[in-house]
């Protein structure tokens, strides 16, 4: 009873993490960020991972966006008559310096989880992955030595 109660442990940790990974991959609609500075505390605190809709989003909402080679979730304050946006962090106390050209919005931020972004961007890196790989490696052989009944050599065995 035990083994299938973790046999079914398991299964659903890895079904949990494969939905996480099809999520993160891109291959939705929806996409998964870690929101990595504080620039959106209180809303959004360093090490969230927030999911954003592409091409989804309104003035007032917090979007994500590409700027200078880095993704950037911040509040979308105005978008401008060229289709560029005007963004400002929460925790700023003005208007980004930039404007956001169209093509660089990723889209509208739908959802956040706290703490779950450092799990994303640990799970991206390899080493992070070989990590996770080892470590399940390593339980399944303490569970599989643990579940092995020894015997004792004083009382006989009964067959």
């Amino acid at each position: 009873m035990r083994r299938r109660n973790l046999v079914v442990s398991l299964l659903l940790v890895a079904a949990a993490l494969a939905v996480f990974a099809f999520v993160a991959s891109g291959q939705f609609p929806y996409r998964a960020y870690a929101v990595l500075t504080g620039s959106m505390d209180p809303t959004f605190a360093s090490k969230s991972l927030v999911v954003v809709l592409e091409d989804d989003y309104r003035a007032g909402q917090p979007i994500t966006f590409e700027h200078n080679g880095a993704l950037v979730t911040h509040r979308l304050v105005t978008v401008n008559p060229d289709g560029s946006a005007t963004t400002k962090g929460d925790a700023n106390a003005t208007v980004d310096p930039w404007t956001v050209p169209a093509e660089a919005i990723v889209g509208g931020v739908v959802a956040a989880v706290p703490e779950l972004g450092y799990w994303l961007v640990y799970l991206r890196n390899p080493v992070g992955l070989v990590s996770l790989g080892l470590s399940a490696l390593v339980c399944w052989q303490i569970w599989s030595l643990a579940g092995t009944p020894t015997r004792d050599p004083h009382h006989p065995s009964t067959r």
